[in-house]
C-alpha cells in the first residue's frame, strides 16, 4: 500500500512541470542568432524560408565551434529530426530558423529530446501565429497577432485576450465579454 502511495504522488508532482512550447512572445525567438560559445556544439536547423538566415550564421561561427546543419522541408520530416535530436550530447546549443509550422516542430521535439529554452533560439520566418483560450467554451482559436480583442471562432464570444499565456492551454487567456452593441440591442 505505501509503494502504491508514493507512485500516485510521483504521479501528481511529474503532472505539476509542462514543457515549455513556442508562443509568439517565447523568450526563445530572436532577430538575430547569437553564437553561446561556451556550448561544446551547435546545431542548426531550418527550412527553404530559413535557409539564408541560418547559411549567414554558420559562415559567422565556421571554424570557432563545431556544429552540424539539417534542412527539412516540412512537419513531414519530424522523425529525421526525432533521430537528429536524439543522436546530441549534453551541451549542445540548438538554432532554428523556419516559417512557424516548422519551427513549433521543430522546438517541441528539441524540448521532447531534453533541451530547455535556453538551449534554443529561434528565428521565425515569415508571420508568428497567435492563440487564445476561450475561457466560456474551453477552445482555443487563432487570432491576429496583435489583437486585444478577438471572437471566439467555436462558440462566437467576444473576447478580450489576456497578457498571460498559458502553457497548459497552449494559448492566451480569453476572457468573454458583452460587447457595448449588443448589450444596446439587448437592453432595447
Amino acid at each position: 500500500m505505501k509503494n502504491g502511495k508514493a507512485n500516485k504522488e510521483n504521479k501528481e508532482d511529474s503532472a505539476l512541470y509542462n514543457n515549455p512550447v513556442l508562443f509568439d512572445k517565447s523568450v526563445t525567438i530572436v532577430n538575430q542568432f547569437t553564437p553561446r560559445k561556451e556550448r561544446r556544439k551547435f546545431v542548426v536547423i531550418t527550412d527553404q524560408a530559413g535557409y539564408e538566415k541560418a547559411k549567414n550564421f554558420t559562415s559567422e561561427i565556421l571554424g570557432t565551434v563545431p556544429f552540424e546543419y539539417l534542412t527539412i522541408n516540412s512537419v513531414e520530416d519530424k522523425e529525421e529530426v526525432k533521430r537528429f535530436f536524439l543522436s546530441q550530447k549534453m551541451g549542445t546549443q540548438c538554432y532554428i530558423a523556419a516559417e512557424w509550422n516548422n519551427a513549433v516542430m521543430v522546438f517541441s521535439l528539441g524540448v521532447e529530446a531534453g533541451l530547455s529554452e535556453d538551449e534554443i533560439q529561434t528565428m521565425i520566418i515569415g508571420p508568428k501565429r497567435r492563440y487564445v483560450y476561450c475561457m466560456k467554451c474551453f477552445e482555443v482559436s487563432e487570432v491576429s497577432e496583435e489583437a486585444a480583442i478577438a471572437e471566439c471562432n467555436h462558440c462566437k464570444a467576444s473576447l478580450e485576450i489576456g497578457p498571460f499565456y498559458s502553457i497548459v492551454r497552449e494559448g492566451y487567456i480569453g476572457y468573454p465579454f458583452i460587447p457595448v452593441e449588443k448589450e444596446k440591442v439587448a437592453g432595447s
